[in-house]
């Protein structure tokens, strides 16, 4: 279900020369907001510059490598600047001479500070995966997946000086599919993110769509995922040991320890059945650890120092895997 704030009828997504000459600029790092950037671009918008993380070192040599966003910036032949921190003196005089019209945040990691806020007229426009004010903060998708919610969405809000606290222009919910990860959501949403961008950027330009204050007696909050938060419990029932896994698995990692050596649980999901706490066993052939109602059946593993590998092969290189106990 879609909800954008008093579009007059007819309007859909009609976009005026006048707001074709609109300057805008898109902060945003990962592969969220690359499907927001193209549909800017496809659309027509006018983005004078994509703001997004410095490149980091990836693999063992370190190879420093771009992020998703600056990739897809560069492709599309676009200005793009990288800021080690929003602090820096010499790129806030660059920014606020640009002067634009209006920002668009998606997923960039950092807080906007309030002399960025104050620079364009129609202000700064984030794309949030959840349907505010529930799930604010760093991990929406990890959240509501954690917590096994079976609906989360997107909320398209105008940012202010608090965590996700401005008013809304556009939602639209989306049912979570049974067993998908935070990836696979997160695929699904900067989808329906660019979308809802779309259809609703034109009206908020031109005025026709008003932003709605949130109901902030309402509001859930979210937390930056460790590496101690992806530890699993055994104690546990299996569904939330699974939820755990669809959650975190990515990042930062979901865990056990057997033989004293820790081991990465990449993919699972739970079944009925029985069998004791942390208990290894094979059930209808497949690898299953016990919890405390049901039972986790393990699909792929990463020992510590190795590959990711399905667990039927784990086992047989570990044959004495089956009948021991993960803590």
């Amino acid at each position: 279900m879609s909800l954008i704030i008093n579009v007059p009828r007819g309007m859909d997504r009609v976009v005026t020369s006048v707001q074709h000459r609109l300057r805008l600029v898109l902060f945003g790092t990962p592969r969220f907001a690359v499907p927001s950037l193209r549909r800017l671009v496809a659309d027509g918008w006018p983005v004078e510059l994509v703001v997004t993380a410095p490149d980091k070192p990836v693999g063992r040599r370190g190879v420093l490598t771009p992020c998703a966003v600056k990739s897809a910036a560069l492709e599309l032949g676009l200005p793009v600047r990288t800021p080690v921190s929003l602090k820096d003196d010499d790129f806030w005089h660059a920014f606020s001479e640009l002067r634009p019209d209006l920002c668009i945040v998606a997923a960039y990691g950092k807080l906007i500070p309030k002399r960025y806020l104050d620079v364009p007229r129609l202000g700064f426009l984030n794309i949030h995966p959840s349907l505010l004010p529930l799930y604010r903060g760093p991990s929406p998708i990890q959240s509501a997946i954690l917590d096994g919610a079976s609906r989360t969405g997107v909320s398209i809000m105008l940012l202010d000086e608090e965590m996700d606290h401005g008013p809304i222009l556009a939602q639209e919910s989306w049912d979570i599919p049974s067993g998908f990860d935070a990836p696979a959501c997160e695929t699904e949403l900067a989808g329906i993110g660019a979308r809802l961008l779309a259809d609703s950027l034109s009206g908020y330009a031109n005025g026709s769509i008003i932003p709605r204050p949130q109901d902030h007696s309402t509001a859930t909050f979210t937390k930056k995922f460790t590496r101690d938060d992806g530890r699993l419990a055994w104690d546990r029932p299996a569904v939330s040991v699974s939820n755990r896994v669809r959650a975190l698995s990515t990042e930062p990692g979901t865990w056990t320890t057997w033989n004293g050596a820790v081991l990465n649980i990449v993919a699972a999901h739970p079944i009925s059945g029985s069998a004791a706490i942390g208990a290894v066993v094979k059930s209808d052939g497949a690898v299953g650890i016990g919890c405390q109602d049901g039972i986790l059946v393990v699909e792929l593993v990463q020992p510590e120092g190795g590959r990711v590998m399905d667990a039927a092969a784990f086992v047989n290189g570990h044959p004495e895997f089956i009948g021991s106990e993960v803590v």
